[in-house]
């Protein structure tokens, strides 16, 4: 026989709050008070017999105890909540707040926006640009554009987006400097920097040129203003190319050599590991691996070449 279990209002109430880091948001939530959210956290607290909250005076924040509870309803509540919406033929639905950097958003997920709100109708997407690191112990997040696949303590890293990097820069900039024919040239060139990941170096060395770097040049926090710099005709950037293969299509701008750094990855799908069965974040999971899928698998012939020197 089961034991007598926690009284589901004081779970929900709990979760919510752990979730959120916050009373008055996991009250917003459920559309209840401040004051009940409390109370049925204080009921659950007085059946485990243990606080699950510090409580001060300007927020709370789970105990140790919290921590590891949270760790094991909170997949619970999801794969419940799954089941009962497909047992109901129902789409994940609600609000999924998304974080990547503002390159991405600009460059890869906006243009294809429309593709997810058809793709999954039941979800209202909230999206916020920012720079790493990862973080989820505030509680805002439900999904993070992860810079890199390093592994986040608590979170799933799933890579889903690797590119090489190679010079480009526009056509009015190549033209206004017929000099620039072979990768020594880049030597006299303005170049633009990556404060990030700046890999110019290690570009210089796959050419067989590693001591005609140079070490000037405009230094950009991230990867979308020295993306709009070269769009503004200032120098050349070393991109990851297959972020930038619109521009590079539509003419916007110009591959330079068919020279590239070694692949890396450059972004990954980054979640609690505690949510892995929301079904908010399973459906985008399963929308944004689909799109990787169906770009990866496109003829040959929607890639024409985009090498301006040879």
């Amino acid at each position: 026989m089961r034991r007598k279990l926690p009284p589901f209002p004081a779970l929900r109430a709990f979760e919510a709050a752990a979730r959120l880091g916050s009373f008055k948001a996991a009250a917003e939530e459920l559309c209840v008070s401040a004051s009940a959210i409390s109370h049925q956290v204080r009921l659950l607290e007085t059946y485990l017999d243990r606080p699950m909250f510090a409580r001060g005076p300007q927020a709370v924040r789970l105990t140790r105890a919290g921590e590891r509870y949270l760790a094991r309803i909170g997949p619970l509540l999801d794969e419940l909540d799954a089941s009962t919406r497909a047992i109901k033929g129902e789409a994940a639905q609600g609000v999924i707040r998304l974080r990547m950097t503002e390159w991405f958003a600009k460059r890869w997920l906006i243009p294809r926006l429309p593709r997810l709100m058809r793709a999954c109708p039941g979800l209202d997407v909230q999206i916020e640009t920012g720079l790493p690191p990862t973080d989820f112990r505030h509680g805002a997040l439900d999904v993070i554009i992860h810079w890199g696949d390093a592994p986040v303590e608590g979170a799933v890293i799933e890579p889903f987006f690797a590119s090489t990097r190679t010079p480009v820069c526009s056509p009015a900039y190549l033209a206004a400097h017929p000099d620039l024919k072979a990768p020594r040239d880049l030597a006299r060139h303005v170049l633009l920097r990556d404060e990030t990941d700046d890999g110019w170096a290690e570009w210089f060395a796959v050419a067989g040129l590693p001591a005609s770097c140079p070490e000037g040049g405009p230094v950009f926090s991230h990867c979308e203003l020295s993306t709009n710099a070269a769009l503004s005709d200032a120098g050349v950037e070393l991109a990851y190319r297959e972020l930038l293969i619109d521009l590079l299509r539509g003419g916007d701008l110009v591959q330079l050599f068919d020279i590239h750094s070694p692949v890396r990855t450059i972004y990954s799908l980054a979640y609690e590991r505690h949510r892995a069965t929301d079904a908010r974040i399973l459906a985008f999971r399963e929308w944004l691996f689909g799109e990787i899928l169906a770009e990866s698998e496109a003829p040959a012939d929607a890639h024409p070449p985009l090498t301006a020197a040879q």
